[in-house]
């Protein structure tokens, strides 16, 4: 009775430890139980052309927000099995930027203006998407994405004068745009079902900024380190 007792436990215990290596060897990056993976995305647009003139101004003066620092996600759906995978994916991007810039007022005045502006864009997109691992231990990953695109941008600019007698003025616009989007990357494995690498996407989007001395096309280069945790 003794011994059935003490070997009862170890018994137990080694059919414990031999499903966790059984599980061990099916939990692999490119099997995700969940069909579907989650990624991170921090990086920064540049638009080709992004700027708003100031009107005022004694000599030509444009604020640039050409540059446009962003941060997101996307979620995607893959099969579980296989080197090439096809799904679907969401992303949404927010971008920012502020800027201050001083200039001296048109008509001869020798009036000093003090100019406050931020841009906030956020984007949602989706389309189809592709995913190749290339390798028999599947290390590396190669993704292509690509379809519509909605975007809301605000644009606000504060005005100080160094005049007491004038009253300063705010003024900016919001302004929703549609277009398409273009994206690709590569990631390495760094750990289970975990993914680290650099993306690009490419957008064209119609969003009208006239109101306030800027443009309507926007056509950008987005570059992102990324992370990808499959699920």
């Amino acid at each position: 009775m003794n011994t059935r007792a003490h070997a009862t436990p170890a018994a137990l215990l080694a059919l414990l430890l031999s499903a966790s290596a059984s599980q061990a060897q099916y939990s692999k990056y490119d099997s995700w139980e969940e069909n579907y993976t989650v990624q991170a995305l921090l990086g920064a647009v540049q638009f080709e052309n992004l700027k708003f003139k100031v009107e005022d101004s004694a000599t030509p003066e444009e604020v640039d927000m050409a540059l446009l620092p962003q941060l997101g996600g996307a979620w995607s759906t893959l099969p579980k099995d296989g080197q090439f995978q096809v799904g679907l994916e969401a992303s949404f991007l927010l971008g920012f930027r502020f800027d201050d810039i001083n200039y001296l007022s048109a008509g001869g005045s020798g009036l000093y203006v003090s100019l406050s502006t931020s841009l906030w864009m956020f984007d949602i997109a989706g389309g189809a998407y592709a995913n190749l691992f290339l390798g028999e231990a599947k290390r590396l990953r190669l993704y292509v994405g690509g379809g519509p695109l909605l975007v809301f941008a605000d644009y606000d600019a504060e005005t100080e004068y160094d005049d007491p007698l004038l009253e300063d003025e705010d003024t900016g616009e919001s302004a929703f745009g549609i277009g398409v989007y273009a994206r690709t990357g590569f990631e390495f494995r760094i750990h289970e079902k975990g993914m680290l690498g650099l993306g690009a996407r490419g957008t064209w989007s119609d969003v009208d900024f006239s109101d306030v001395g800027g443009e309507s096309d926007l056509v950008g280069l987005a570059l992102f380190a990324t992370y990808t945790a499959g699920f």
